[in-house]
């Protein structure tokens, strides 16, 4: 059971959530059609377009915590899109550096 955990407990939980979101969301976007889902999820995870709400000087509890989850979406998709692209020039300058077969 989940009960009583400490402050360390629970970071740690939402760390290795964090982390296994990051990495699956990465998975998602190696693809064209999953790089579109997850681009599609980060401008899709905004709180105010365009002036739509105006929170205020002081925004009340509801909308400072939907923009924080808004926040942390943005970062986990954002990571991601790192991961991907950081792969993607690892795999090329792999490519790039392998030695060409003679085939003669």
């Amino acid at each position: 059971m989940m009960r009583n955990l400490s402050p360390e407990q629970l970071e740690g939980r939402l760390n290795a959530h964090r982390k296994l979101l990051v990495a699956l969301t990465a998975f998602i976007a190696d693809g064209v059609e999953g790089r579109a889902f997850v681009e599609r999820l980060r401008r899709d995870a905004e709180t105010v377009r365009d002036h739509e709400e105006d929170p205020g000087v002081e925004p009340n509890g509801s909308f400072a915590t939907q923009q924080i989850a808004d926040d942390e979406l943005q970062s986990i998709v954002t990571a991601a899109l790192l991961r991907v692209q950081a792969v993607g020039r690892q795999e090329q300058a792999r490519g790039d550096a392998a030695p060409e077969s003679e085939d003669r």
